[in-house]
């Protein structure tokens, strides 16, 4: 289920960040006798291929009466495909382009005043998704306005509203944490982690996945890191909203689950396609139609990026995995049980 502002404060989280979005009862957004002579074409940039993400993104759409022609591209987590994919979108003279998580997007926008024209995309609208700190990535002057021609959703839900679900679950004494040191918001992450670990008096145990030889993430590693956390007595181990911890989710929450290590997940992903025992996230879906909302402002409403504010979701789901909690003999009290979804 969703939580409200007021069931967050009821349970003892802080309060929801925007207003809602509400498409079941909003009027289309094109009559079709307004129709463009083509369909808006929509160039997708995917970091791990399609996701619950892009199912909102679609049907957003689909609801709006909007026409739109979407050319998909997945890098399969290989950045070095991106050039290749921003020649294509301008060879085809997309309307949009759309990229996922914040690898992708760096590749394809740049860095903010490190941008290099003939290297990325400039001169077509972009919107991204699934950025978990715009700023910290270098992506974006501010939310209000990326001063440039950029603009998205992000989906992390803050991490004091993170650590007051924790708690509600049980106490909050040592924690644990695996991360990709090549991503700018995983260390960002971290980061906050040990500020919130010396305010809360607790334990952090930080575990970086090793790089290899191009600066990419050792996947093979991962096994070996997870038991050497687990040997430190943990009582979670905590995966945010990092790319590559979400694409190779279902390795670590395996392992964990091996050494009756809990997973808390900040993202829904780990939930849904890994074992992580609980967490408080933002619905993939939900992203997807906020980041379609922002398509349609750009290319119906002609509206620039730069004066579309880059926007959080309002409601967060509180997903607690039953069949986890079962195998670890860690049930929820009944506190979470009135509010949280089982899965």
């Amino acid at each position: 289920m969703s939580l409200t502002r007021r069931q967050l404060l009821q349970a003892g989280l802080a309060s929801a960040l925007l207003p809602g979005l509400d498409t079941a009862s909003a009027a289309p957004a094109i009559a079709a006798a307004d129709r463009p002579v083509r369909p808006y074409r929509i160039f997708m940039m995917l970091y791990r291929g399609e996701t619950e993400v892009e199912k909102g993104f679609r049907s957003y759409l689909a609801s709006r009466n909007i026409p739109v022609e979407l050319i998909v591209r997945d890098v399969a987590q290989d950045i070095g495909k991106v050039p290749a994919l921003i020649a294509e979108a301008r060879a085809l003279r997309a309307d949009l382009v759309y990229t996922w998580g914040t690898p992708v997007t760096l590749a394809v926008a740049g860095a903010r005043r490190a941008v290099d024209p003939a290297k990325n995309i400039t001169d077509i609208p972009l919107v991204f998704t699934m950025v978990a700190s715009p700023e910290t990535a270098n992506l974006v002057d501010s939310r209000q306005s990326s001063g440039r021609n950029i603009t998205g959703a992000s989906h992390v839900v803050p991490l004091d509203q993170q650590l007051g679900a924790i708690r509600a679950y049980r106490p909050l004494k040592k924690l644990a944490v695996i991360y990709n040191p090549a991503e700018p918001n995983s260390r960002l992450n971290v980061e906050e982690l040990r500020a919130a670990s010396v305010r809360g008096r607790f334990p952090l145990f930080e575990q970086p996945v090793p790089l290899d030889d191009k600066g990419q993430a050792v996947v093979a590693a991962l096994p070996q890191l997870v038991e050497n956390l687990s040997q430190r007595d943990p009582q979670l181990l905590y995966l945010g909203p990092d790319s590559f911890i979400g694409a190779n989710c279902g390795v670590i929450t395996e392992t964990a689950l091996k050494f009756r290590l809990p997973c808390f997940s900040a993202t829904e992903i780990a939930l849904r396609n890994g074992k992580a025992l609980f967490g408080l996230v933002s619905r993939y879906e939900a992203v997807g139609r906020l980041t379609a909302r922002m398509a349609e402002q750009i290319l119906v409403k002609k509206m620039r990026p730069q004066d579309i504010p880059i926007e959080t979701l309002a409601r967060f789901s509180y997903l607690v995995n039953m069949s986890i909690a079962a195998s670890l003999d860690v049930y929820p009290p009944l506190k979470v049980i009135n509010y949280a979804e089982m899965i």
